[in-house]
Formats: C-alpha cells, sequence, structure tokens
C-alpha cells in the first residue's frame, strides 16, 4: 500500500487515494469548493491534505474546521491529530463547554481549531475573536448552510475578510472547504448552499467512479413491505369519516377541491392553512365562517397525523397519541381544535377500537418483521451491530423495549437531547457519547435512533441499518445508508408498509436523490464559477469593499445578552461600522443611546406577555429608566389579530395605552433583519456627531427581593441566572457569598477553580477608580398616574386577568381562530 508523502503528513499515515490528492489541489486553484461525496470516501483525509498544503505555504495561518456537533469536532480534532505532523497541542477543541477565557487562550495557541459553529458565532459577536489569521474555513455537513443557520453568518464574515483590499496582516488568500453527503434535491437548494458559502466550484464524487471503486465497499440494499391487518382499517374508517366532514365544510367554502381521500399529502393541508389565514384577515369581518374553517384545518392536520402513525407506526404509538390529544381538550384554554375531535363521533369510535386492539395484542407487522430480521442477524453473527432508524420519537421508546424482549438483542435508545415530558426526558450529549461507547463496545449490539442519529456524531460503522420506515428526504436517504459499508460490505434494509404513504415517501427520497446527482454533475462540468455573477457580486460585497475603504465613525449598541442568538444580533455584525455590545440588560433589549431603549417584541411574544401580565411591567421600567423608550414589534400588524385567542377590542385598548398612557412610540418591522435595519439606522441618527456616552439603566421598580438578590448575583463574572440561584441555594445570602472563601465556593455546582477564583477576586479587589466626568441622571417620567389608568384599564377592559375563564368571552370573541400546535 503507497502512502502520501508530505512533509507535514506523518508517514506511513495516509493511505495514498489520487482523488483525494486531485481535489486538495483543485480546491488551491480554484478557490472556494464544495466537495460532495459519499459516507467513507475521506473527506476529512481531502480536509487534512488540504490543510498540510496550506500551512506548508503559509505556516502563520489558521486552519479552522467546523462542525455541527461537539462529538463530531472533537473527532475531527482526533483524526487531523492522527495524520498531522503538528505538535498535539496546536490542535485543539472548542465548543461551548469551555469558558470564554479559555476559547481566547485557545485560539491564539492554536494551529488548527476543530468548532461548533455557533461557538465562533458568538466569540465574532462578543468581539472575543476574528476570523482575519484564519487561511481556511472548512464546513462540515455542509448542507445545512441554510436560513439562519451559523454557517451563513460565519461564511459572510469571512468573505468580508476575503474580499478586503490586501493589508500587511491579510497576505495569504482565503480559501472555503464545504464538505457533504448530500447538498440538497433541486437546483435551487444546492445554489443556496453554494451562494451561502461563497462557492465558486462542485467537485462530485460517486461510488461508480472508476477513481474511488477500489476502496468502496458494497452496501446491499433491500425493502421489504409488509400488508396492514384488516383491523386497522376499522380506525383507519373512523378517522377518514372525521377528515371527509372537515372536506365538504371546506368544498363548501370554495376550499381544498382538489383533496380527495385517502391520500392527502401534508403540504396540501398547510397550503390550506395558509390560504384560509390570509382570507381570514382580508375577508373575516364578513365571513365569520373562515374562523371556524381554520380551526377545522387544524383539527384535520392532527387527525392526518394520526392516519400517518397507524400505517407507519402501529397501535401502540396512535393510543399514546390520542391520549395527548384529549388530555390536552381538557386544559384551560385548549384549542378549539382539539375539542372538536374529542367531541366527534367518529373519532370516539376511533379512540374505542384502538383500546380494543391494544388489548388484543395486535401492532404494526412491521414490528414482528424486525423481531424476524434481527433474530436471523444476530443467530448467523453473533457480534454484529445494528441501527434501527425510527422517525417518531415515541416509537423509539416502544420498539427498543419490544426488541429487548429478545434474547441476544440488547437494545438501547438513542435521542435528542430536548426533555419533552417526565416520562420523556431526552439524552444529553455527555449521555449520548456514553451510549455510543457502550454500543462500540458490544454492551448494547441495537441503537434504536431518532433522526439524531443520522449526521453530526461519531458513529461506529455498523453491519446492518434498517429503517423502520422510508426516509422523507433524499438528504437521509443517503445519512442514513452512510452509516454502513464503511470498512467493509455493508446490508440495507427498508421497511414499507404497503398502500401508505411510505411507498410514497421512498419513491420520493429515491426520484429527489437522483435528481440531485444530475444537477451536481452539470455544475461540476462548468468552468465558470457555479454562482451567478449577480448573486456573487452582491451589494454586501460592494458595500463591504466600500466600508473597507472608508474611515466612520463608529456605532455603539448595547443587546441583551437573551438576544444573542437571534438574526438581528448576526444582521447588525454585518454592518461594518457597529460594535455591538452583548451585556446583561435589566431593562430592554437594546440601549442606543443615553435616553434611547428599545424593546423587541414578535407579534407571538407580545401578545403572550399581555396574558401573562409581563408587557406592563416591561413598559413600566422602560419609562422609568429611559426618557425616551420605543417598542419594535417585529411581523404583520394584522397577525396581531388572528395569532391568539384574543378579542381585538383588547389589543386595540393595550396598543393606545402604551401609545398614549406610557407615551411609548410602536414601529412595526416585517422581520429579524427588518429590526437590525432599524436599530441600526436609529442608532446611527442618535450617536453620529454627537457627543454622547451610553448608559445603561436598571429599572426602579418590579423585582421581588428574590429576584433583586439573583441580579445581584448575576453581576458576578460568568454567573448567570442558573449559576445565581444554585450560589444563593447554597449559602443562602448575599452576604454568606461576599465572605466564602475559595474551597467553599468551588463546592458549588458548576464553579471549578478558575472560575471561583475570578469570583474571588470581584468580591475581595480593592476598588481604586479611575477619576471620570460624572454624567448626571436623565430625569424621571412621573409614572402614578400612568399606573393608575393602566391598572383601570386592565380591570376595565381585560378583567382582573387576561387568563381567567370567566373573561373568556370578553377575550375571544365570538368564532375566533385558534393557536395551531
Amino acid at each position: 500500500m503507497e502512502h502520501v508523502s508530505h512533509p507535514l503528513i506523518k508517514p506511513s499515515k495516509v493511505e495514498r487515494r489520487l482523488y483525494q490528492e486531485v481535489i486538495a489541489a483543485q480546491v488551491v486553484e480554484r478557490g472556494n469548493t464544495l466537495v460532495v461525496a459519499p459516507t467513507a470516501l475521506g473527506k476529512t483525509i481531502i480536509a487534512a491534505l488540504l490543510s498540510a498544503q496550506l500551512l506548508q505555504q503559509n505556516p502563520e495561518g489558521k486552519i479552522l474546521f467546523l462542525s455541527p456537533t461537539k462529538p463530531l469536532a472533537v473527532q475531527h480534532s482526533n483524526s487531523l491529530r492522527e495524520v498531522l505532523a503538528l505538535h498535539p497541542e496546536t490542535i485543539n477543541v472548542l465548543t461551548g463547554a469551555n469558558s470564554p477565557e479559555e476559547r481566547q487562550r485557545i485560539w491564539n495557541e492554536s494551529t488548527i481549531i476543530s468548532a461548533t459553529p455557533q461557538t465562533i458565532e458568538n466569540d465574532l459577536l462578543t468581539g472575543k475573536t476574528s476570523l482575519e489569521n484564519v487561511q481556511l474555513l472548512i464546513f462540515d455537513e455542509a448542507h445545512r448552510a441554510v436560513k439562519d443557520y451559523s454557517y451563513v453568518f460565519l461564511a459572510k464574515k469571512y468573505a468580508a475578510l476575503a474580499y478586503a483590499p490586501a493589508t500587511e496582516k491579510k497576505k495569504s488568500k482565503k480559501y472555503v472547504l464545504a464538505l457533504t453527503a448530500s447538498p440538497g434535491s433541486t437546483e435551487e437548494d444546492i445554489q443556496d448552499v453554494c451562494k451561502n458559502l461563497f462557492i465558486s466550484h462542485v467537485v462530485v464524487k460517486t461510488l461508480e467512479d472508476e477513481d474511488v471503486k477500489p476502496y468502496m465497499h458494497d452496501i446491499h440494499v433491500d425493502w421489504i413491505k409488509v400488508a396492514l391487518p384488516s383491523e386497522f382499517q376499522e380506525i383507519k374508517t373512523q378517522l377518514h369519516a372525521f377528515v371527509k366532514e372537515q372536506l365538504i365544510f371546506f368544498k363548501k367554502l370554495g376550499y381544498a377541491q382538489k383533496m380527495h381521500l385517502p391520500f392527502i399529502r401534508s403540504r396540501e393541508l398547510l397550503e390550506l392553512q395558509t390560504q384560509l389565514r390570509q382570507d381570514m384577515m382580508q375577508y373575516g369581518p364578513t365571513k365569520p365562517q373562515l374562523y371556524q374553517a381554520v380551526s377545522r384545518a387544524a383539527a384535520v392536520m392532527k387527525v392526518w397525523h394520526a392516519i400517518t402513525l397507524l400505517d407507519s407506526q402501529g397501535i401502540t404509538p396512535l393510543n399514546d397519541y390520542f391520549a395527548k390529544m384529549k388530555e390536552a381538550a381538557k386544559q384551560s384554554g385548549s384549542s378549539k381544535a382539539a375539542k372538536l375531535i374529542v367531541e366527534d363521533l367518529a373519532m370516539r369510535r376511533a379512540f374505542a377500537i384502538g383500546e380494543r386492539l391494544s388489548n388484543e395484542s395486535i401492532e404494526h407487522p412491521k414490528l414482528h418483521k424486525l423481531k424476524e430480521i434481527l433474530e436471523r442477524q444476530f443467530k448467523e453473527n453473533p457480534e454484529s451491530r445494528v441501527i434501527v432508524f425510527n422517525h417518531y420519537r415515541d416509537s423509539v421508546t416502544f420498539v427498543s423495549e419490544e426488541l429487548n424482549k429478545i434474547e441476544g438483542i440488547r437494545a438501547v435508545r438513542f435521542i435528542g437531547q430536548a426533555t419533552k415530558s417526565v416520562k420523556d426526558k431526552g439524552l444529553s450529549q455527555k449521555n449520548q457519547i456514553k451510549v455510543l461507547q457502550a454500543f462500540r463496545d458490544g454492551t448494547h449490539n441495537t441503537l434504536v435512533a431518532s433522526s439524531v442519529a443520522e449526521e453530526g456524531l461519531d458513529i461506529p460503522s455498523v453491519d446492518l441499518v434498517i429503517f423502520y420506515e422510508p426516509a422523507p428526504s433524499e438528504i437521509r436517504l443517503i445519512q442514513r445508508r452512510g452509516r454502513t459499508g464503511r470498512k467493509h460490505d455493508g446490508k440495507v434494509i427498508i421497511l414499507m408498509a404497503e398502500k401508505t404513504m411510505d411507498e410514497a415517501m421512498y419513491w420520493s427520497a429515491k426520484k429527489k436523490e437522483k435528481a440531485m446527482h444530475d444537477i451536481l454533475h452539470t455544475l461540476a462540468r462548468q468552468t465558470e464559477s457555479i454562482v451567478p455573477a449577480t448573486k456573487q457580486t452582491s451589494p454586501m460585497q460592494q458595500t463591504l469593499l466600500k466600508f473597507a475603504e472608508e474611515k466612520l465613525e463608529r456605532i455603539q449598541i448595547y443587546v441583551d445578552q437573551r438576544e444573542q442568538a437571534s438574526t438581528v444580533i448576526k444582521a447588525l455584525s454585518e454592518y461594518t461600522d457597529v460594535d455591538v455590545h452583548m451585556k446583561q440588560l435589566e431593562v430592554g433589549d437594546f440601549v442606543i443611546g443615553p435616553d434611547v431603549v428599545i424593546e423587541r417584541k414578535a407579534v407571538e411574544d407580545f401578545l403572550s406577555s399581555i396574558l401573562d401580565g409581563r408587557l406592563l411591567a416591561q413598559l413600566m421600567n422602560m419609562s422609568q429608566a429611559y426618557a425616551r423608550p420605543l417598542l419594535l414589534l417585529e411581523g404583520k400588524p394584522e397577525e396581531l389579530f388572528i395569532t391568539r385567542n384574543i378579542h381585538e377590542h383588547a389589543i386595540i385598548g393595550m396598543l393606545s395605552a402604551i401609545a398614549l398612557t406610557y407615551r411609548i412610540p410602536i414601529l412595526f418591522t416585517k422581520d429579524a433583519r427588518d429590526t437590525a435595519r432599524y436599530v441600526y439606522l436609529m442608532a446611527k441618527r442618535e450617536q453620529i456627531s454627537k457627543d454622547k456616552e451610553i448608559r445603561l439603566r436598571m429599572g426602579r421598580k418590579g423585582l421581588t427581593m428574590e429576584e433583586q438578590q439573583q441580579f445581584i448575583v448575576e453581576s458576578l463574572p460568568s454567573v448567570g441566572p442558573n449559576l445565581a440561584k444554585s450560589l444563593l441555594e447554597h449559602f443562602g445570602s448575599i452576604q454568606k457569598i461576599s465572605n466564602a472563601s475559595l474551597d467553599e465556593l468551588k463546592e458549588v455546582e458548576k464553579i471549578g477553580p478558575k472560575k471561583a477564583q475570578t469570583i474571588l477576586n470581584v468580591l475581595t479587589e480593592k476598588y481604586a477608580p479611575k477619576k471620570q466626568k460624572q454624567t448626571p441622571a436623565a430625569p424621571l417620567t412621573p409614572m402614578e398616574r400612568a399606573n393608575n389608568e393602566m391598572d383601570a384599564f386592565v380591570e376595565g377592559e381585560m378583567g382582573e386577568t387576561l387568563s381567567l375563564e370567566e373573561n373568556e368571552d370578553m377575550l375571544m370573541g365570538p368564532a375566533e381562530e385558534e393557536p395551531l400546535d
């Protein structure tokens, strides 16, 4: 076996594969490149070869390797340490688990950084790091570079440096290497990824390529159909009866003319809901039946999901879903859709049949077939490793429990981190790694996994992959299939229920995969840049060049830390004359001047804050702390009256009170980027050519004793709300925290030696202020009369509280629509 020979590649570590070396050389020659290749073709080795080549040319430059998850970042770091002839301490991992100070040290000392994108994004937003010295930016799982994912933001920041005029600091060229097995099924999807990552060329490798075949293993794919038992039809008849009744209602109103049972696509139902909402906004007052139609559409969505569960998963998952619907209908303020379902005669029959079939132990034939396949697999090869993919998290638990009843099968469920209920707790990343290690060493031989196992985790290659239902997209089909056939021949089995949506999903995914490969091969043959010139030389790039040549006054915008993950902050940071400061603001979301504070609320949040009473306290604090408060409402104004079950009189009354009683202006913005534009322009108007120092202030009312204590403790370095509560619960008072020793501080959970020392330094260091000119506080707006008027408004217009059932009619009004789940 021949190995790669390079000064920065360890001898006899990397098998020489011509296609990998060619791709690495093409990136240097052509620039930013998207590499599309199936799993196991060695995309990480391509990244290592390219890194070695660039570091040989410019040893001072950094390589930044981005991965969606921490386990994958750690895996890439280990792989690069194994093959690159660099000191191990110069190749490091950066994730949110590292403290900000530790991340800064690691960044400065490293040549290659393997990181999660959110970590780098946060450090860029807070000014703790810069991409200026990065000569190669690698995006793993590049198909994620859509919408507001962190990849898109980081690519823009990197491109800004790449397009800026050369300086003494920036002598080396900057490259992007994007890696994925599946960038999308349409030309628009693929172009979107390429545009967002500033890709100029695409390289496509497939298992059929002559230079790839010698290194690949076969993956045999079988699909097995099962027939649904006749008993299932009893339930489907009742569920279809409910849906049919609603379709008749829609058709009488002129909607859903092309919808027919037994097959209705979810997309059609979503389009129906959208159309009904739009028409309700326009014609609602003259066509009150539209409000009822929206509720019926939401109910159909729920029942259609029940039909899908029955077809694909069986009786137990269906009954679990029925139970959730019935429980939701019992809750105070439950949606009209939930009530419509549980009160319907056909649905009640379906509930009863489901309970009867469960008592008769009738389950989906897929489960029997799955048990049969696994028993045969482990009988033939007891050391096998198997992954069973299931789209539904509830079913993952059920299937794993059923498999563990069979001798020789040691199944474990593998799900995401989110905890959905007391009974359905998620797996932390730490526990995910433990489960995978137990699977790797044979403690478990079967992994029953949700979609979380499709990508972003270091899962060992397995002998057999089983799809409990067909993958709903070409990306997920490719990702699942790629879990086998890495080190030896693999096998994939896809289970499908006959004459159900299972069959449609399978053929749809196959068709999209073929379309993706056809488009990619077309793009790969292009000699010019694949992104149209009009998109590549966008106004953003022209603006970057313009600002790079001009010396502008810096605009200072203070942003509450809770907004850190929002698109608004990313959009603000794209303005090259803005300094964004993340602070823990007690009042408002943005401070743009000595007297100006802005509260940003999406329509949904605005309505929720009316119902739970937060809005009044927030408005009061804003008006007391700043002379010129402002409220930005994000979304369409008409959405205020259709998003929640709140009567329009109550909403208009609240808007009037904000403007007239609290004297707070209200501006509407279309979306997060529009909000950023407003904040930027207002800050620029407020600050440019004005010698004003921005002061961050605190509200004077509305905090309980516990909240005041927590607020004080949160001001300590590296202490957030949860840690503040832990400190107060551990010591009992702020005084005892102040008197604590280093060892006593370290006894608190999540406080290590470094954090304890930092806190202790702040508490014990002698105060030595620098002399500076004192700025008098802004005059306060008198609020007693305003508070009395607001109290009267709340009692008179909304009742004692907006959540009380006795005020439901006043709030809801007749025939309002319901929130969609």
